[in-house]
């Protein structure tokens, strides 16, 4: 199961024992199961709050641990971490050493982690939730999160966030496009985790594009300074590169092409205010942009007009007006109906196919 994976990448990455190939891999399934981050991020607070007060006991549970994991069914009362424990090696490392134990004392169980803390003599449990806000086509939405930064997400876009950041870091899982208005805390930077690479902060505002459909990521920075760290292959060093207002880099993570140049962050931002700009843009991403935010599915009827390249300008237009204004630069037909627009080269290529 990805939640035994999970669990034992994590332990090893908070005893710093990872390589770079696993940390690669525990960002690849995080991205992919974002509701497992709450339950980390107290596993980490109970982990920076852990005391190692009776190795014995300890060493003692360990044994008793393995086992029970070992022997127990997949519904049992522990949760069996991956078949990654060495069984020749005479001394276990410490976070396999604590993850037993986490698991004898019942921190590491079936449905869920529990972060445990002693009031007294008696523990108490806390359990966080993830917050999911995905907008369909023709959607947008704007989130404020728990430290008071702002969030517009666009349309056919997906964010995850815990309830509650942890005291070390804020941490948000991004599919699409948002723009990001984060407040400044320097002592727990901000990251937006997207699946071909990462975005940290520490107080600023820029824009980020990063659609499963795309093979790009775009990010442009309004206010202060942004760090983008891209996902390489495993066993790769990922490069950071940083980014000052008004420049935008663009990451290409089919082909590892990174390139940055100057632009106008206002206008990679201009969706958030309605408006629409398309810069010597081909008709087949401009049909991509506009089934976005009008929810109607595009339909090429001839493979001609995909590679018009056109320019404009709109703000809060309706489709109807996109098309006219854009079928007058460039010679195309095109017919609007309640599900799809279709486009085509000449006139007789719009009537309806069987």
């Amino acid at each position: 199961m990805y939640q035994e994976r999970i669990l034992y990448l994590f332990t090893r990455r908070l005893s710093e024992e990872t390589t770079p190939a696993e940390e690669s891999e525990l960002e690849t399934l995080l991205y992919a199961h974002p509701d497992m981050l709450p339950s980390l991020k107290l596993l980490e607070q109970f982990w920076n709050d852990r005391e190692y007060t009776d190795t014995v006991n300890v060493e003692a549970s360990l044994q008793k641990v393995l086992s029970q994991i070992r022997e127990s069914p997949t519904d049992g009362p522990f949760l069996a971490v991956s078949g990654d424990f060495p069984e020749k090696r005479k001394t276990l490392s410490p976070v396999v050493r604590w993850l037993a134990a986490a698991a004898v004392t019942g921190l590491v169980a079936l449905g869920g982690f529990y972060a445990f803390r002693l009031a007294g003599d008696k523990p108490t449990a806390q359990v966080a939730s993830v917050i999911e806000k995905q907008n369909g086509k023709g959607e947008k939405s704007t989130i404020e999160l728990p430290d008071g930064s702002k969030i517009w997400l666009n349309a056919d876009s997906k964010l995850s966030y815990p309830q509650a950041f942890n005291e070390k870091a804020r941490e948000v899982h991004l599919s699409g496009e948002a723009f990001f208005d984060i407040q400044k805390n320097p002592a727990k930077p901000f990251v937006i985790h997207l699946a071909n690479g990462t975005v940290r902060v520490l107080g600023t505002s820029f824009n980020i594009r990063a659609y499963n459909d795309e093979d790009r990521i775009e990010t442009s920075v309004t206010t202060g300074k942004v760090a983008f760290i891209p996902k390489q292959p495993k066993g790769g060093a990922s490069d950071t590169v940083f980014l000052t207002p008004n420049r935008k880099l663009q990451y290409s993570f089919l082909s590892g092409k990174l390139v940055t140049q100057s632009t106008r962050s206002t206008d990679d931002k201009a969706w958030i205010e309605g408006r629409m700009i398309f810069k010597s843009m081909t008709l087949e991403d401009i049909a991509r942009e506009l089934e976005r935010n009008f929810g109607k599915k595009v339909v090429f009827r001839s493979d001609v007009p995909k590679q018009y390249r056109l320019t404009g300008s709109f703000h809060n237009n309706t489709l109807e007006e996109i098309m006219f204004y854009l079928s007058k630069t460039k010679e195309f037909s095109y017919q609007i109906t309640n599900e799809e627009l279709l486009i085509a080269k000449k006139p007789d290529e719009l009537r309806i196919q069987n």
